[in-house]
């Protein structure tokens, strides 16, 4: 008696097929394809590689335009300085950035995923094509993974793997040159370990990551550990656009002249799928949106003679024959509310000062009698957040209605000077200590003063307001 061989495993609803049922890795091997599609992410992936690749190397202002000093507590952005003091600002840039991910999905869907992703641009833009280029098509890489593992498969196997182990470094280099000055980039990679441990540390955790990920993780990424699919569903409606089956035109499904469905069960847009879903079992939180499966269902309608779109961007309101709406109150609001932090980013970036001063009081009681007489003691903190070398006047002022009498005050360093932000070696904040007195016969309760700071060679001035506390 024969036992019926079981039917071949399809994507489907209810399980990740990715995984298998007893648990283990259901690797996939996306096929190629070409198309439309595929011409219009290649040129999207080329231009943020090239974007990636020479912001640490551009200069503006005498700075890259993207560095981010986590020791020295600085960051530039296009021009722009930026010191901790500023690190409010960081809520609206990632409210802004979030936001602005909002307005997208909720107008193309996952057009991120599949376009703009740096997952997306480096697995599917480089290492799967190098994988393509060394162990052959989908259908090669296929038999031989299954068939028993040759000197050949091997010698493939190891170039793939040398190659991903060097884009991966390559990417964790790129990465670090936007966290390391321009002369530490280079020779980290020639120097002595022992000399920059920690930057040493992290490019070697970050290639050994990228590289787990190219090799083996891949779409799981996206899949299991990437949140932004599970978003998606609360920010897509019926007239978001996204990547679609038209079923009404494509089933029945079958072979050709044999059903009156377009779709003839072809399995291609499966077989193209980097997350190994079927589109045709509707919208899944899977799907990245790359496409694939529209160039290639557009490639099979061309070879039967049938009209290209059953597989296509389009709403669930489009689909089903009706009127799409393009602005709903969802992608208004989300709109507004980019606009709105926008905008207060950018004046808030623009109309920054070039310096930063603040009072701040010591530990312990807040004043003390010496000699009879009150003191209080206060700190200075001025940074200098400008490209040049500044000189610094501080003076101090009593408001004429809290002068009953004449307090003494005590600066030490009366003119400060600061070193250009980013100079290397450059002092670029200081602690100034200043002292308030008032004779005990003259004191009646605390009254307010100010210090002011001004740059003197720009004139810019700033008055820190604080009070004279005593018993």
């Amino acid at each position: 008696m024969t036992t019926a061989t079981p039917p071949a495993r399809r994507p489907d609803l209810e399980s990740l097929y990715t995984i298998n049922p007893d648990g283990s890795r259901n690797f996939l091997h996306p096929a190629d394809v070409r198309g439309r599609w595929q011409v219009r992410k290649q040129i999207v992936w080329t231009i943020l590689l090239v974007i990636y690749a020479v912001l640490p190397w551009i200069e503006i202002n005498g700075m890259p335009a993207v560095f981010l000093d986590i020791p020295g507590r600085e960051a530039w952005l296009f021009g722009l300085s930026f010191t901790n003091q500023d690190t409010y600002l960081l809520f609206f840039l990632l409210t802004g950035i979030g936001f602005a991910l909002f307005v997208a999905t909720s107008m193309w869907g996952r057009v991120w995923c599949g376009f703009a992703c740096p997952q997306t641009v480096f697995l599917e833009g480089i290492a799967r094509r190098l994988e393509r280029w060394i162990e052959g098509p989908r259908e090669v890489r296929i038999r031989r993974n299954l068939a028993a593992w040759t000197a050949g498969t091997w010698g493939r196997k190891a170039a793939k793997w040398s190659l991903f182990l060097a884009l991966a470094l390559a990417v964790a280099v790129l990465v670090l040159s936007y966290f390391l000055p321009r002369d530490q980039r280079l020779e980290l990679l020639t120097a002595d370990p022992a000399n920059h441990t920690t930057a040493f540390a992290w490019m070697i955790g970050l290639t050994a990551l990228l590289f787990f990920d190219f090799a083996w993780f891949r779409e799981q990424t996206c899949v299991v550990v990437c949140p932004y699919g599970r978003l998606q569903s609360a920010l897509i409606d019926a007239d978001t656009i996204g990547i679609g089956y038209d079923r009404a035109r494509g089933e029945p499904r079958g072979k050709v002249g044999a059903t009156t469905g377009d779709c003839i069960d072809c399995g291609r847009c499966v077989a193209v799928c980097p997350t190994g879903i079927d589109i045709r079992n509707g919208a899944q939180m899977e799907c990245i949106g790359c496409a694939n499966c529209v160039d290639a269902c557009d490639e099979m309608m061309a070879k039967v003679d049938r009209a290209p779109g059953l597989i296509r961007y389009d709403s669930q309101r489009g689909f089903e024959g009706r009127r799409r709406g393009l602005l709903r109150p969802r992608t208004v609001l989300y709109g507004l509310l980019l606009l709105v932090g926008a905008s207060v980013l950018t004046v808030a970036a623009t109309q920054r000062s070039t310096f930063e001063a603040r009072l701040l009081r010591p530990r312990g009681f807040p004043y003390t009698k010496r000699d009879d007489r009150w003191s209080n003691l206060v700190t200075l903190h001025l940074q200098n957040k400008s490209r040049l070398p500044r000189v610094f006047s501080v003076t101090s002022v009593v408001p004429e209605e809290a002068r009953p009498f004449e307090p003494e005050f005590l600066i030490p360093t009366p003119r400060v000077p600061l070193g250009a932000m980013g100079a290397t070696g450059a002092t670029v904040d200081a602690q100034i200590p200043l002292f308030v007195t008032v004779a005990t016969e003259d004191y009646r309760g605390p009254f307010p003063f100010e210090i002011v700071v001004r740059d003197s060679a720009s004139g810019e001035e700033k008055r820190i307001a604080i009070r004279f506390l005593g018993p």
